[in-house]
């Protein structure tokens, strides 16, 4: 994750992003003020607007922290018992702390959540 300083206001307000890096280069993705201004989006979120390390106008960008490990689930699935596309949105949810029981019928949907849970003991 990386800020920078806005500019004229720099001392009062920063702007963050995130910097994901997998088999095809590093990618940044943000929320900008400006629907579709560039790179890859979904209206006002971006990928890849700007380079990863650029700044906003305000000042050079700075890291705040970095996260590493393994990419849940990318290269298995399964229909049954997971992972699958519902084990993925259970664990954005609880990623995000967001307490939503996805339906019984969303199968696969608890696929790791005993190795989540002891993880985060």
């Amino acid at each position: 994750m990386r800020y920078a300083p806005l500019p004229w206001i720099g001392a009062l307000a920063w702007h963050y992003w995130f910097v994901v890096a997998d088999e095809t280069g590093r990618h940044r993705w943000e929320v900008w003020q400006t629907k579709n201004a560039g790179g890859t989006c979904i209206g006002h979120v971006h990928r890849d607007l700007k380079a990863p390390e650029d700044g906003v106008g305000g000042g050079p960008s700075r890291v705040v922290t970095e996260w590493f490990g393994e990419d849940p689930y990318c290269e298995t699935y399964h229909y049954w018992p997971g992972p699958n596309s519902n084990t993925f949105v259970a664990w954005v949810l609880r990623e995000a702390g967001i307490q939503h029981p996805l339906d019984p019928r969303g199968l696969g949907r608890k696929f790791g959540l005993k190795r989540y849970l002891a993880a985060k003991q």
